[in-house]
């Protein structure tokens, strides 16, 4: 009896370590992988939560049997985090041996994915001197309701100010006017948040460096700050990284 449960115990830790992962190999130009910033080499962990351990066409057939969103757990370089997808990836991959992945053995995909806590997207951008923004995909209400205070919040002094002496002359000329003014500013940003926040951002040279699904902001910036350790955020939830100039200046 203990032989039997012996070799059955040594079977089942050899099927634990036989387990394949999905290894990107290609990722197809315009392609739903290439929008959601995924790199060669990264690593198709899991899905909805659970490990994935079969090949790319049993994936691209979850993906494609209907439009919800799924969430796939990436692994990138020692670091896991979750992207949202409601297709195929457009991808080409290798299966891959989890002996020969690093750090695997301190990942537990439960502690990355949690089926009943609720997620949100968001885009991380930077710039040239790895200053970083995170931009919430979920739409605001305040955008909707009272759209300069919502410029305000967002700090895109330019527009608000434009935007208050708009409605200041709609007002001296007519309120009526200002109202319908108003409404309509109200409906465009309300549909249209997302653009402008990206397009003011990409004037200022920031460009679009990861896209996630996290639990909160504080959580995109600490996986941000894991994949790239010199990336700072303004009204950061972090410590400031350590920069070259810091490192020398402490020598």
């Amino acid at each position: 009896m203990e032989n039997s449960e012996t070799s059955n115990s040594t079977s089942e830790d050899q099927n634990e370590l036989s387990r394949k992962f999905l290894k990107i190999t290609n990722v197809k130009i315009f392609s739903n992988a290439y929008n959601l910033r995924l790199k060669e080499d990264d690593i198709i962990l899991g899905l909805n939560g659970e490990y994935f351990n079969s090949s790319y066409e049993d994936l691209k057939k979850v993906l494609e049997e209907d439009e919800e969103e799924k969430i796939l757990t990436i692994f990138r370089q020692g670091v896991c985090f979750n992207i949202t997808t409601k297709s195929s990836l457009g991808i080409i991959c290798e299966e891959i041996d989890e002996t020969h992945m690093k750090e695997f053995s301190n990942i537990d995909i439960k502690n990355h994915f949690e089926k009943d806590k609720i997620y949100k997207q968001f885009e991380v951008y930077k710039n040239f001197r790895k200053n970083g923004f995170i931009l919430d995909l979920e739409l605001s209400i305040l955008a909707s309701i009272a759209p300069p205070f919502w410029m305000l919040y967002h700090r895109l002094w330019i527009t608000f100010s434009y935007t208050i002496i708009f409605l200041v002359i709609m007002f001296l000329v007519s309120p009526w006017l200002f109202f319908i003014s108003w409404v309509l500013k109200s409906w465009y940003y309300g549909l249209n948040q997302t653009n402008v926040l990206r397009n003011f951002f990409n004037n200022k040279d920031y460009r679009l460096y990861l896209i996630l699904t996290s639990l909160n902001e504080e959580e995109a910036q600490k996986i941000s700050r894991k994949l790239d350790p010199k990336i700072d955020f303004d009204y950061s939830y972090l410590d400031p990284p350590v920069r070259d100039e810091d490192s020398l200046s402490t020598l």
